[in-house]
């Protein structure tokens, strides 16, 4: 038996035999994170695919997620691309994209630490990079997904771990495709010189280097928009608990990436 929805009050004005007259009609709305449904029209969550009451389809099933097109569905449309990767049946690619998001990090985590004369080479570089940063994604994706998710159920969120996972890990596609159009340029314009202090880049291309680090704080804060909508979104919480459980994996992100030079001693 469905729970009586929200109602509202229309008032309408007529006028019979010069008097006023008013009639109030009530019109009862499902609120917004309920769906009607179309058969019994009971009020079902707004991530159910089937209804509760009848068990009749709600809306489409999504099976499996496309990576190209989820992808590319959270740059054009965040909005419906988390809605679509909470109510998938199997989040494909999570760990996958959390593994991508780990490189661009570790080249990140070279370029603060100027770690270049540590290698013979630039190829030697890329290729740890590689290496460090693919591993390190595979454990932060199981790190900050306990530690994201454990936020926003304190914060009253209702997806599971594996939901979790999903909206996280798309939430960094920005920073993903910086590793194929962004970290090519900065490369082929500094050389091994983007690792190194002397000579700083800075003092090599000035404009150049202020603009590919100006862009990547962009996509950084990007992501961070994305990670905070995707969390409202999927999880049904508010902004600002939204904010706040973001800030928490963020702290715990920063954190791994200012230990990490202890546990690597060529980085030391």
């Amino acid at each position: 038996m469905s729970v009586a929805p929200p109602m509202s009050v229309v008032v309408l004005t007529t006028f019979r035999n010069g008097q006023v007259e008013y009639i109030e009609i009530e019109i009862h709305c499902p609120p917004e994170s309920m769906i009607a449904c179309p058969v019994c029209r009971t009020d079902n969550d707004n991530y159910a695919t089937v209804c509760t009451h009848c068990k009749a389809f709600l809306q489409n099933r999504i099976p499996n997620l496309n990576l190209f097109e989820t992808a590319w569905k959270v740059i054009e449309s965040p909005r419906a691309a988390f809605h679509d990767i909470t109510i998938a049946e199997h989040k494909n690619y999570s760990l996958f994209l959390f593994s991508l998001f780990g490189i661009p990090l570790a080249f990140t985590n070279f370029w603060y630490l100027r770690v270049g004369d540590r290698f013979q080479s630039l190829l030697d570089l890329i290729i740890w990079a590689f290496i460090i940063g693919a591993g390190t994604g595979l454990v932060l994706g199981f790190l900050l997904t306990a530690v994201y998710h454990l936020g926003a159920r304190l914060m009253g969120g209702k997806s599971g771990f594996r939901s979790s996972m999903g909206l996280l890990s798309y939430s960094l596609v920005p920073v993903v495709f910086t590793l194929v159009f962004v970290l090519p340029v900065e490369l082929l314009t500094f050389g091994m010189y983007l690792f190194t202090s002397n000579p700083h880049p800075y003092t090599i291309k000035p404009f150049s280097y202020v603009a590919l680090v100006g862009f990547d704080v962009a996509i950084s804060l990007w992501a961070l928009v994305l990670a905070v909508l995707g969390t409202k979104i999927g999880h049904q919480i508010s902004t600002f608990k939204s904010v706040v459980v973001v800030a928490l994996t963020l702290c715990v992100l920063g954190g791994v990436f200012f230990l990490s030079p202890r546990a690597l001693p060529m980085l030391r």
